[in-house]
């Protein structure tokens, strides 16, 4: 899992997922499936920070969202958050549902607020199969 973090401690966390054509993860019909990008956030001495809240500003044409807490495992990379790579925190995640009987593409979007009041758009595309 891939975290993008601001200097802050805020991260946004990617994990490995199987692609769709248009590069949104897949996801099988009509089964509540939690997305790979999650947010979440650490003080400096990698204590887990508040969590993350966010609202859909464009929810899916096809499906339901659902916000839920989930752990994630840090990996900053380089910057004054590295030392807290492989620590284990609460993340804001996405479990995403398409209808039953649905296939192809949909996605939406969700404005992310940090505990310090930064804001983030996220775009979320899935392939539904």
């Amino acid at each position: 899992m891939l975290l993008l973090c601001g200097l802050l401690g805020g991260c946004v966390a990617r994990g490995v997922a199987a692609s769709g054509e248009d590069g949104g993860e897949r996801v099988a019909a009509g089964r509540p499936t939690f997305l790979q990008q999650t947010y979440m956030t650490m003080d400096t001495r990698c204590r887990p920070v508040k969590r993350p809240t966010a609202v859909l500003t464009a929810a899916p044409r096809h499906g339901t969202v659902r916000m839920a807490t989930r752990s994630a495992r840090a990996a900053y990379g380089p910057g004054d958050h590295r030392h807290c790579d492989g620590r284990i925190g609460p993340s804001l995640a996405f479990e995403y549902t398409s209808r039953g009987d649905y296939r192809g593409p949909d996605g939406f979007d969700a404005r992310v607020r940090y505990h310090d009041g930064e804001i983030r758009q996220a775009r979320f595309k899935v392939e539904v199969y």
